[in-house]
């Protein structure tokens, strides 16, 4: 079983939908479930409405140890994927889930205030890197293909962490912004989760 942790301290960042679309992405060929620790049940609300039929909980880190569930998860083998959504302004929900992670995926938006953020998901990554070198980070470009200085200037800095930015890229599409609550169809998506498990 894998483990995918999506991560960015900063709301906003595109969390949730890398997760529903990267779960659906999976679930045409592995058993994929997803654990949302969101209190506000973003991805389970998601996955609900849309009938995607893939496993969704509601995990409330606060009071459950996402370690002990996941090794759990693990010792069941009833999944090949694990996708965790990660909830915003939360530093404790995003390390926990990085120690039990296998890829770490940061999603960073082209135009907006993520850039400002990134440091502190950054550190976070990297204190669970020295705990898990096996731990992989990468970082998926958000709202790209509308503005290409920004962009350039996002993939600046987001190579700054030291991370490998993703060259599959999610576009800042309508599509994509009207997505919530129906069936994920984002071929891009597809690139990503290609690319993630090369």
């Amino acid at each position: 079983m894998k483990v995918y942790g999506v991560v960015n301290v900063k709301g906003g960042a595109g969390k949730t939908h890398a997760v529903v679309h990267l779960a659906r992405e999976a679930s045409l060929t592995r058993r994929v479930a997803v654990l949302d620790l969101d209190p506000t049940r973003q991805s389970v609300n998601w996955i609900e409405l849309a009938g995607l039929g893939i496993p969704a909980l509601a995990f409330d880190i606060k009071q459950s140890d996402l370690e002990a569930y996941v090794t759990q998860l693990r010792q069941e083998d009833d999944f090949d994927v694990i996708l965790i959504d990660t909830p915003a302004n939360d530093r404790d929900a995003a390390l926990e889930t990085l120690m039990v992670s296998d890829i770490a995926l940061v999603p960073v938006g082209v135009g907006t205030s993520d850039t400002g953020m990134l440091g502190t998901t950054e550190r976070q990554v990297k204190r669970a890197q020295q705990l898990r070198p096996e731990l992989k980070a990468y970082i998926l470009i958000n709202r790209a293909r509308f503005a290409p200085a920004r962009e350039r200037d996002t993939v600046t800095e987001a190579l700054k962490t030291g991370f490998p930015v993703l060259d599959a890229r999610i576009p800042l599409r309508g599509e994509y912004q009207a997505a919530a609550g129906k069936i994920p169809a984002g071929l891009h998506y597809g690139e990503v989760w290609k690319e993630i498990n090369r």
